[in-house]
């Protein structure tokens, strides 16, 4: 379980079961929200992942947590004192060189179909080309904004003529501008700009109601410099330079939501391009 999962689950805590997927439910309990779902949606700072029977769990079902056991319907569902607690990783050491020689390895392999859906090719340190998709032309106000605010440049305008486009951006269970947004929050984190993610997230808050509520709860972990840990490991493999690991994490990325990990990868990549350009 990830570690604010662990915070939720705790003896006593109730709630309902809030939405169910093939391969995960979310629930709610006291309020806060967790993901239970098998271990191959991957870890992240909310899941709670196991070989579980998701075949029963249906929206409304009451969930408790009684004796460090999860029961969902009257029914146990995990035990949880034996559960392992998934945290993102130490960043490693880096340093400008090793994160220039990641940035060039990213741009060798940055197109094709790593790029073609949703934001990803926001992330690309080539000249954008001019038939760009529709959303990809939609969220360029925001892309602008945030490069603004992660330059420490962006006036107070940049929120609602801005960012306020990223934020609901693009389909899916959490849109692909939340996702782009969540990327640069924790590559942030990484880079102990923690001012900078402060600032960045101090401008989300006042737009997030316009996100749904699942999506909204991945970029609150984000600002915290939480999310998937493929997108941890991707962010990681790029700071310290580690070129023969880049294929495997792009791949693990792409198993991420539809185009989620990808990208939450594009939004890092913003935030990592800035970090050399400000050497």
């Amino acid at each position: 379980m990830g570690l604010l999962a662990k915070k939720v689950l705790r003896n006593g805590a109730a709630g309902q079961v809030v939405t169910v997927f093939e391969r995960s439910f979310y629930a709610t309990l006291g309020g806060n929200w967790i993901c239970v779902g098998r271990p191959d949606i991957g870890s992240g700072p909310l899941h709670l992942l196991g070989n579980f029977d998701l075949s029963r769990p249906a929206i409304g079902d009451a969930v408790r947590v009684a004796e460090s056991i999860l029961w969902v319907a009257g029914a146990p569902l995990a035990e949880l004192a034996s559960a392992s607690v998934w945290a993102p990783s130490a960043v490693p050491r880096w340093s400008e060189g090793s994160l220039r020689r990641g940035l060039h390895a990213v741009d060798e392999i940055w197109r094709g179909d790593l790029t073609a859906g949703g934001l990803a090719s926001a992330g690309s340190g080539r000249t954008p080309v001019e038939a760009a998709s529709a959303l990809v032309q939609a969220a360029r106000p925001g892309l602008v904004a945030l490069e603004r605010i992660v330059a420490r440049s962006a006036g107070e305008s940049d929120n609602m003529s801005g960012l306020g486009g990223l934020i609901g951006l693009g389909p899916g269970l959490t849109p692909s501008g939340d996702d782009l947004i969540g990327g640069a929050l924790i590559a942030l984190a990484a880079l102990d700009h923690t001012e900078r993610r402060d600032v960045l997230w101090g401008r989300c808050l006042t737009l997030i109601a316009h996100t749904n509520d699942i999506s909204r709860i991945h970029l609150q972990a984000a600002a915290l410099g939480y999310g998937a840990a493929a997108l941890h490991a991707a962010i990681h493999v790029v700071m310290s330079g580690q070129t023969a690991r880049l294929h495997h994490a792009l791949k693990a990325l792409t198993a991420v939501g539809h185009t989620s990990g990808l990208d939450a990868f594009a939004g890092s990549l913003i935030v990592l391009r800035h970090a050399i350009r400000k050497q």
